[in-house]
């Protein structure tokens, strides 16, 4: 286990300096120059006590500090961490962020999601019973660490699942909402945090002795000779689908205002994960139809087309619909990202909002939502939020079927909405 140390100050003056005596116009440039332009603390927890080993996390920790170095920032890699020396890295990094102009820090290892909060797993942290959850580390715990650093970067790489507590992972996936404005409205601005997994859900690890799927887009992309933070989200969330075959959807939060660059450093980087071109389908409809319908969906998105000979070759891709309801006509947007084995599918469901039929009101406002989905012959159904409703599509051909809401009344059976029709948009 290494212990941090403490970081020398960097004050904005020679942030300054180093771009140039001010900073540039869009996009704004960080270059590295000699000296370091900011700071970065790295985390790596790999060998625990209580929990699997992660051999892969101390590669990619040990390449995301290198890589970063690269780049210009000063960097302290921790790794194997305790709850206690954690506390202390965090401490120290909160000194080294005092007037940078940007701070990034990258966390690798266990995660674990409790009542819909994200956490980091120390390396002596037995995540066996929900109690646990006061030994650890919450990622909120970045904020105040980083809240004065003008720029900032949260890069997550771990689980937001919790094996011991299989309820509320449940809870965690279906109340995990994105809307238009959600990530930004009221925050401070001029920061981009990264999850490589979304809530509830966990992230590959990769084959052994490499990075995982996420961690090697993020340094793929940190070779390139300008790194627009702005704009990263999109590129990370298709490399990321490519290369798990669509099976892990990154997570984001953007809250920069217009583009901000820092200065890569310009060499050959890690081959990317192309995947097989005939598998990869691209979703320009969706997102037409998304804009025309004023439909959030997050950016970067592509469908994976199960194998030829799979009877489910054709249900991967885009699907447009309109839901009826007392108010009107709700347009959505189906996105079935991969259909895995013969009975699930990862799906993206964007609309303008929950339907409350009791208020006839719509809530939340427009959403997009990661949901798993039951697969059985031409059929697909979930559950949007609640089990007392479900969601059904039912193929007639490659490229249409009618969709159906079920809700189940306490004390009484099904009732059933009017079916409506839904045809494909990509694929």
């Amino acid at each position: 286990m290494n212990n941090p140390t403490r970081f020398p100050h960097i004050g904005r003056r020679g942030v300054l300096a180093v771009a140039g005596g001010g900073l540039l116009a869009s996009p704004a440039m960080a270059r590295a120059q000699g000296r370091s332009f900011g700071v970065a603390l790295v985390i790596g927890n790999s060998k625990y006590q209580w929990e699997a080993a992660l051999p892969n996390v101390r590669r990619d920790a040990s390449d995301v500090a290198k890589r970063f170095r690269d780049v210009g920032l000063q960097t302290e890699l921790v790794e194997d961490a305790s709850r206690e020396s954690m506390t202390r890295a965090f401490a120290a990094f909160q000194s080294a962020c005092r007037g940078a102009n940007f701070a990034a820090f990258y966390y690798a290892g266990h995660g674990a999601t409790w009542v819909n909060k994200a956490y980091f797993v120390p390396v002596d942290t037995d995540l066996s019973t929900p109690s646990t959850v006061q030994n650890l580390v919450p990622f909120f715990a970045t904020n105040p660490m980083m809240k004065e650093a003008r720029n900032k970067l949260y890069v997550f790489d771990s689980c937001r699942n919790n094996p011991a507590d299989g309820w509320r992972q449940l809870q965690a996936e279906r109340t995990a909402v994105i809307s238009r404005d959600m990530a930004s409205a009221g925050q401070v601005r001029n920061w981009l945090a990264l999850s490589s997994t979304s809530p509830g859900r966990v992230a590959l690890d990769g084959p052994a002795g490499q990075n995982s799927p996420f961690t090697a887009a993020l340094l793929r992309h940190l070779t390139d000779a300008s790194v627009d933070l702005q704009s990263l989200s999109s590129r990370l969330r298709r490399d990321v689908l490519i290369a798990t075959q669509g099976r892990q959807v990154m997570w984001d939060s953007n809250a920069f205002d217009a583009p901000f660059a820092i200065g890569g450093n310009p060499r050959p980087g890690p081959a990317a994960s192309g995947g097989d071109p005939s598998r990869i389908i691209e979703l320009p409809n969706a997102y037409a139809h998304a804009r025309d319908n004023n439909l959030p969906l997050p950016s970067g998105l592509i469908a994976w087309r199960p194998a030829g000979t799979s009877p489910d070759s054709w249900k991967a891709g885009s699907f447009k619909l309109e839901r009826k309801s007392a108010i009107g006509v709700i347009p959505m947007l189906l996105v079935v990202l991969a259909v895995e084995g013969s009975n699930t599918a990862k799906v993206i469901v964007a609309n303008r909002g929950a339907f409350n039929e009791k208020k006839n009101v719509l809530e939340e406002g427009a959403i997009w939502r990661l949901i798993d989905a039951k697969v059985s012959g031409n059929r697909l159904e979930y559950a949007p939020r609640i089990d007392e409703e479900q969601f059904i599509f039912d193929w007639r051909d490659a490229n249409s079927g009618s969709f159906t809401s079920v809700r189940y009344k306490v004390g009484g059976g099904p009732q059933s909405s009017p079916s409506s029709p839904f045809t494909r948009l990509d694929g």
